[in-house]
């Protein structure tokens, strides 16, 4: 936390088209009636008009390609959502990825309303102060500090005078943790984040609920729709073909309705 700190002091007063990097250690539960948690890292880049937040897998992804480097044996690219918003703006794009080359864009207007407390604590060289909320179906503490003034957080969390630290929910099935700040002299463009904008379908949210639940419906036959080839690979690396479609199916479609734990809750999709 404190190389965090001098990090931010040093280039604050830097060029305008730098770009902040915030990475949080995101241990979360993919099944809320588990007590398995999984451990994840998200970047949170800031740039002088623009705030995205997505998994770290994109990032290794592009790095290896750029640097024409194979994939590590098992690394796979993470099917998960891409969060973009303007600075100052409650209006948010998410970029929702689905197995194969499906991605949804869904637009929403998100805000928290803050409850600031005069509990304090000390991280490192970090003043933290304690505020709490409600949001998605879920009660939030949030540990912010306005020694870092980006009023921004993970995913959709903002508008706090300060950056959000820490981040967890009273039921403990999300925790955000920020573990390591970078400055980017120029910023970045990445290749996969920029091709899923490009490629995204918009929907509305009955649109969006009803593409999930036709992708539940039948997941290798939705994965396999336009495809030439009867063989193709799952984001896994699992191969499927016409011997274990019926397996894979049903894998998919338990996966999907048990691994259904989403930050928001009330943007969750209930699958019969």
């Amino acid at each position: 936390m404190k190389k965090l700190l001098f990090t931010f002091l040093m280039v604050s007063a830097l060029a305008k088209s730098q770009t902040h990097r915030f990475i949080y250690d995101v241990i979360y539960k993919k099944d809320s009636t588990s007590t398995v948690q999984t451990k994840e890292n998200y970047h949170l880049d800031i740039n002088q008009d623009n705030v995205t937040y997505y998994t770290r897998d994109f990032f290794v992804a592009d790095s290896l390609i750029n640097n024409n480097l194979e994939f590590p044996k098992g690394q796979k690219l993470n099917t998960s959502n891409i969060v973009f918003h303007r600075k100052g703006s409650d209006q948010y794009d998410e970029f929702d990825l689905l197995e194969g080359s499906t991605i949804l864009k869904l637009q929403s207007t998100d805000s928290q309303k803050w409850n600031l407390t005069n509990e304090s604590k000390k991280i490192k060289d970090l003043t933290l102060q304690k505020a709490t909320a409600t949001f998605g179906g879920r009660t939030w503490t949030a540990w912010f500090t306005k020694e870092i003034p980006f009023q921004e957080g993970p995913y959709k969390f903002h508008g706090l005078p300060g950056l959000i630290v820490e981040l967890y929910d009273d039921k403990e099935n999300y925790r955000f943790e920020l573990v390591t700040s970078s400055v980017i002299e120029k910023s970045p463009k990445n290749q996969f984040i920029e091709m899923s904008r490009q490629m995204a379908a918009p929907v509305d949210w009955e649109k969006y609920k009803k593409a999930k639940l036709a992708f539940y419906e039948s997941p290798v036959n939705y994965i396999k729709n336009g495809r030439s080839s009867d063989q193709f690979f799952l984001n896994d690396g699992t191969k499927v073909n016409p011997a274990n479609y019926r397996e894979i199916n049903e894998r998919l479609r338990q996966n999907i309705k048990k691994y259904n734990n989403p930050i928001n809750l009330e943007k969750a999709v209930i699958y019969p």
